[in-house]
């Protein structure tokens, strides 16, 4: 099994091949590392991360160096703006069919062309930024004041607009 670092390295690479094994057997083998054993360590890594024995010890250490990889996949630059973020965030917790239910967030996904894959990035760039100042009672690093408070402006302008409300 590759190490946790290269796996989520090679994770962050595969992040829009939609599970197509024979595109992540060929990023894979652009980074030495074969069919067999990326399949291996996939399977592994999984294994792990969702064994409740592990109690989200691997899950924990493997998030920060996938969005170290998605980042530098990226070459720093944000997956999506903070706008696009509250846009999307917005419709997921307000949307609404005719019959009042919640609409259901793929249908969100879809209707503003973000892929599963790249909303998750979104939503593992921006949380920590713009969430809280605080996890588990430690210092938020990435927490950022001012970009918190204009993400509860734009929720706030698309809350309204998702519900129709006019101020």
């Amino acid at each position: 099994m590759i190490p946790l670092e290269q796996y989520a390295e090679l994770a962050a690479l595969m992040a829009n091949t939609a599970g197509d094994e024979s595109l992540e057997f060929a990023i894979a083998a652009e980074h030495g590392v074969s069919a067999e054993e990326w399949k291996a360590s996939k399977a592994g890594w999984t294994a792990k991360m969702s064994d409740p024995a592990d109690m989200g010890k691997t899950a924990l250490a493997f998030m920060p160096l996938y969005q170290a990889a998605q980042a530098k996949a990226r070459g720093g630059a944000e997956p999506c703006t903070l706008d696009t973020y509250a846009k999307i965030h917005a419709e997921m917790a307000f949307r609404k069919d005719p019959l009042g239910n919640q609409v259901h967030y793929m249908l969100v996904l879809a209707e503003n062309g973000m892929a599963q894959p790249l909303w998750l990035e979104c939503e593992g760039y921006w949380t920590p930024r713009v969430g809280a100042d605080t996890i588990l009672g430690q210092p938020n690093p990435q927490f950022d004041p001012a970009q918190a408070q204009r993400f509860r402006e734009l929720m706030q302008r698309e809350g309204d607009r998702v519900q129709g409300i006019v101020r």
